[in-house]
């Protein structure tokens, strides 16, 4: 039996052979040359000789920018359009200028290295760490993809930058919670307001929000039905427009969920309801609203209660936050979220409020090593 993916097999004359597939990638041809020897292991160290005498004499190597078109073409197909948006980006505007001309067999760590030392220091504006490493890990993806599609025999190099460690999110403090609900729940009747108010009892994210209609909530079962997600992406068709919307399925089969309409919720959503095939919260040139307007409406709300600005995916936090003091267990409140993980929702999106710390320091209300 031949070892997965090897092509290696014992031969019914005791000895071992090894194929290696050629292919020539401009007549799209295949063929296989085989290699001998009385081991496995000598068979395997002469497959990798030869692969790797072949691949520097062959003068079809592809160069980055057609192995990057390679990838973003076998890979696409699997995508959301917003995964192909964002990836194709990171092409066209950093790994092809860059490293597009240069054979895949040209570029080790050293590359890398100096690939990532450009980016950080000659791009317009300043490229964060963990955005930097984004960018070689995508070079490093196309690399290992073309490597297994024709058998280069190439050493992938390593993401030369490490990702920094994140800074801590600290949720908006209970007070600040407090007089935004009290407004939601008074401007109501606006459906920006409204809309937020689902996000802030939910925790459903901004995108799931903008594509939400009144036909997705169930009055007579009590619940949200979750199915679609509206993004703003980079524009791949071109002209004037750099970016576009799409309206697509959410951020992962588990995001596509039923999410039960809180008690508070549910009059405010009895009192405000539209006609079935009208979205939740509407625009002013579409029947829908774009997700960055909704964070433009938000930010006028906090304006106007005199809040400090936080970002709108805060309400997650400090939904999810909010729920684990009433007592939520962690599996039904990932669920809630739309996680595949419960380690995703404990990580990211549970925090320890102020009032709970203190709650747990109040219980030193005698000396620490005196007590009788």
């Amino acid at each position: 039996m031949p070892r997965k993916g090897e092509n290696i097999y014992k031969r019914k004359d005791g000895r071992w052979e090894g194929r290696i597939r050629q292919e020539n990638l401009l007549l799209g041809k295949k063929s296989y040359i085989s290699v001998y020897g009385k081991t496995y292991t000598e068979v395997k160290g002469k497959m990798e000789e030869t692969k790797n005498r072949r691949f520097q004499k062959d003068t079809s190597v592809l160069d980055m920018c057609r192995a990057a078109n390679v990838w973003l073409e076998d890979k696409g197909k699997c995508w959301k359009p917003s995964t192909g948006a964002t990836y194709r980006h990171v092409v066209e505007k950093y790994i092809v200028p860059c490293l597009g001309r240069m054979k895949v067999n040209q570029i080790g760590n050293r590359t890398m290295e100096e690939f990532a030392s450009f980016l950080k220091n000659e791009t317009p504006n300043q490229l964060s760490v963990n955005y930097l490493s984004y960018i070689c890990a995508v070079a490093i993806r196309i690399l290992s993809h073309v490597k297994r599609k024709y058998g280069y025999g190439i050493a992938v190099p390593e993401n030369p930058v490490v990702k920094s460690r994140k800074c801590p999110i600290i949720p908006p403090g209970e007070y600040a919670m407090s007089v935004l609900e009290e407004y939601l729940i008074a401007d109501s009747t606006q459906d920006s307001s409204l809309g937020i108010l689902i996000a802030f009892y939910t925790g459903i994210r901004i995108g799931e929000l903008c594509a939400l209609k009144w036909e997705d909530i169930d009055f007579r079962e009590g619940v949200i039905h979750i199915r679609k997600n509206i993004q703003r992406v980079q524009n791949a068709g071109g002209g004037d427009a750099k970016t576009t919307i799409i309206v697509q399925a959410p951020k992962t089969v588990d995001s596509v969920r039923i999410v039960p309409i809180p008690p508070v919720l549910f009059p405010l959503l009895e009192k405000n309801r539209r006609e079935f095939s009208c979205y939740v919260v509407r625009g002013q040139k579409h029947p829908w609203a774009d997700p960055r307007t909704v964070q433009y409406r938000f930010k006028g709300i906090l304006e106007k209660c005199g809040l400090e600005y936080f970002n709108f995916h805060m309400l997650r936090h400090a939904f999810a936050t909010r729920c684990i003091a009433k007592g939520f267990d962690i599996k039904s409140l990932s669920e809630i979220l739309g996680h595949s993980d419960t380690r995703l929702t404990m990580n990211l999106y549970v925090h320890s409020t102020v009032q709970q710390k203190k709650k747990l320091m109040n219980r030193f209300d005698t000396c620490l090593y005196q007590e009788k």
